[in-house]
């Protein structure tokens, strides 16, 4: 584990399409397990690229996904949490987040659990390896 990977608030996390293109999307990501969490949709194409080819790579980087030109690229591997992981990763999202998250994702969450169309959240962990 990396202190700069500790402290960051975001990460771009880098998966890669069946053809080898790279797609990033920024994160918020804690501390887990001896590699770092976030949780997405669990119907998203994150979900679905990682289930497909576990290499990733993380860069910090900021709220709208901008990396800096000298940031470090963490290779590494992820993996699609179960149901208990997951839960306990969405927990320390909320502590860490509280703010944000009971602006930004709660109501959203909120009226998708309202009209039945809300699929659970679902973790994945990134493990450096290089």
């Amino acid at each position: 584990m990396t202190t700069e990977l500790d402290a960051a608030k975001y990460i771009s996390f880098i998966t890669y399409k069946r053809d080898g293109t790279a797609v990033a999307a920024p994160v918020w990501v804690v501390p887990f397990e001896g590699g770092y969490a976030f949780t997405t949709e669990g119907t998203s194409f994150k979900i679905k690229r990682v289930r497909n080819n576990p290499a990733a790579a993380v860069k910090v980087c900021g709220l709208r996904g901008t990396v800096k030109p000298d940031a470090t690229e963490y290779i590494g591997t992820a993996e699609v949490l179960d149901d208990a992981a997951s839960i306990r990763v969405d927990s320390a999202i909320k502590r860490k987040y509280w703010l944000a998250y009971s602006v930004a994702i709660a109501p959203g969450h909120w009226w998708r659990t309202l009209r039945k169309t809300a699929t659970p959240h679902t973790a994945i962990k990134f493990t450096v390896t290089a």
